[in-house]
């Protein structure tokens, strides 16, 4: 219906690959930020980010396609998992960044 809300969604990420950390994780935030995403990326180890994302469900989707088909990353990346997606009553995130983990 015109005028209805789309729903918020939240959700946990995972990438999978040999990617170069600084300049995926820019990329990342431009593309999050770019479709008005919030939530962050962190690197976990070596081959593996994770995050959250917060947005309408079509734009995680439109994240997901993004990032599986940035030229640079595409032959590095194994695999892009979302989990735990589910309706959120309001953002937790005011934009999306990278998030430093801590050891």
């Amino acid at each position: 219906m015109a005028g209805q809300k789309e729903e918020i969604l939240g959700c946990d990420f995972e990438v999978r690959g040999k990617l170069p950390k600084e300049a995926f994780e820019l990329f990342a935030v431009v593309q999050a930020n770019t479709l008005g995403l919030r939530g962050f990326i962190t690197q976990v180890s070596e081959e593996k980010f994770k995050g959250r994302l917060e947005g309408e469900g079509k734009v995680i989707d439109a994240f997901k396609k993004f990032i599986l088909a940035a030229s640079e990353f595409v032959q590095a990346i194994k695999e892009f998992i979302i989990k735990n997606l589910k309706v959120i009553k309001e953002y937790t995130y005011k934009t999306f960044e990278i998030k430093v983990e801590r050891k």
